[in-house]
This record gives structure tokens, C-alpha cells and sequence, in this order.
């Protein structure tokens, strides 16, 4: 990369972490680099439109036009696109079908896939859906708002299997304890033998814009393996969203 470039997008950076508008002086001294360099870094980027000065102290900030570009890159993104890099990596490690999924009212929808390599696989259609209540993709937006979600879900819940959730206390629980562990999990409750593990993908306004995770037969979703599945698409989501401008609270973590 250009040192002129790195610098300016350092400048940039720097700007983006106050408040208020910030004096060249503190901008120098916090950037390692001397005045007049700052100065033309801010009047070049100033003439852009990326930054301003207040008046009459002089002091700069940064403009909205950087948010304006990023509207307009999102507006482009292709959430499959993005999405696939991480479904192949989680193809990789666990030899399980991945999948990434989108909401539609109150059901999820696959929207890409790579399927497993493995003889003995699960079903997992392209456009098929899965109710909210009953999926670990499902469960995956339940992370984020909670309480909001669940009060918009037709109710009395349908039951599927023996061992799908039907109360809203039954639900809470799972949720929450998906939410201390990073990942949704759901065992035979949409499908018998069907089981999965999930986790949300955050944008940078701390939205769920899609998740991530495999499915699996029942009989591989126990015991140390499985506990690496949930590591994995844990961390593989945090990764895409990360991606996706989304500030976690730790490297490898989500909400």
C-alpha cells in the first residue's frame, strides 16, 4: 500500500474515535506524525469532502461521506457472496453441510449451502424453510432482541416432532442459553434426525443480517465433536460479521 494512502486512512481512522472535533496538534501527536504532514493529509481529505474544520477554532472532525460510500456498498452486497468463504471454511474443518440461511416473516430461508462430503448427510434444499422456534437457524435470530422476536411469533408454537419447543418459557430458556454460548443448537425438533448448531451474523448496527451453520444427523451431534461444530460456527460467524463492520467485544465472540 502507498505510504501516502496508509497514512491517510490512518488519519481517517484516528478521526472516527472522537466525539468532538479534535486540534491538528493532538491529531500529530496521537498519528506519529509531524504537523505540516498532518496538515496536508486533513486539507487534501478536507477538499474531498471527508473532513471539516469547526469554526472559528479550527479544530477538525470527520464528514459523513465515508458512512454515505459504506450505505451505498451495502446497498450492493451480496449477503450469498460474502457468505460463501465461510461456508466452505466450515465445510472444511467439519465435513458437515453448511448453510446460510435469512429470515421471512417468521420463518428462516437457505439461501447458499456446501454440501457435505460425507456419505451420510442431511437434506438441506436450497429456499427450504424452517420455523423460528424449532431450528437452530432459526433460534440464531432469536439471539439479538430477543424479547421482540418473541413477541411477534404466532402462538400457540406448532409442534413437529416429540421434541420440538412449544411454550415461550421452554424457548426463553434456550435462547438465553444460546446467547451465554455464541451458538444455537437444536436437536430433532423440526425433523427427526435432523439436528444443527447456529450462530448470527451481525452487520455494524448490531443486526442480525443472516446466519450461519450446519446441519447434521442426530447421531453426529453429541459428545466432543459436536462440541467442535459449535466452536467452529461460533467463530466463523464472528468472522463474517467482523467482515460486515460489525465491533465485537472480544476477537472471537458474539453477543
Amino acid at each position: 500500500m502507498s505510504g501516502t494512502v496508509e497514512k491517510a486512512l490512518k488519519v481517517l481512522e484516528l478521526l472516527s474515535t472522537y466525539d468532538t472535533p479534535v486540534r491538528l496538534a493532538e491529531l500529530s501527536r496521537e498519528l506519529g506524525m509531524n504537523k505540516s504532514t498532518t496538515y496536508r493529509m486533513l486539507e487534501t481529505m478536507s477538499q474531498h469532502g471527508f473532513v471539516q474544520q469547526d469554526e472559528p477554532n479550527g479544530r477538525y472532525m470527520i464528514t459523513t461521506k465515508l458512512w454515505e460510500i459504506g450505505v451505498r456498498a451495502f446497498q450492493r452486497l451480496d449477503i450469498r457472496a460474502w457468505g460463501r468463504p465461510y461456508l466452505e471454511q466450515i465445510g472444511r474443518e467439519l465435513e458437515e453441510t453448511s448453510v446460510l440461511a435469512i429470515i421471512d416473516d417468521q420463518e428462516v430461508v437457505i439461501i447458499e449451502k456446501c454440501a457435505s462430503s460425507r456419505p451420510v448427510q442431511t437434506f438441506s434444499p436450497l429456499g427450504s424453510r424452517s420455523p423460528m422456534h424449532c431450528s437452530s437457524l432459526g433460534k440464531a435470530f432469536l439471539m439479538v432482541d430477543t424479547e421482540e422476536k418473541l413477541k411477534r411469533l404466532r402462538l400457540p408454537l406448532q409442534s413437529f416432532t416429540t421434541s420440538t419447543i412449544t411454550t415461550l418459557p421452554s424457548l426463553r430458556a434456550h435462547i438465553a442459553k444460546a446467547v451465554e454460548e455464541g451458538v444455537s443448537v437444536a436437536f430433532d425438533e423440526f425433523n427427526e434426525g435432523v439436528s444443527g448448531a447456529a450462530a448470527p451474523v451481525l452487520g455494524v448496527d448490531g443486526t442480525v443480517h443472516a446466519v450461519i451453520g450446519v446441519t447434521v444427523p442426530t447421531t453426529r451431534a453429541e459428545g466432543d465433536a459436536f462440541r467442535h461444530v459449535k466452536e467452529v460456527i461460533r467463530l466463523e460467524a464472528a468472522k463474517f460479521s467482523r467482515a460486515l463492520g460489525y465491533a465485537s467485544p472480544s476477537p472471537d465472540s458474539l453477543p
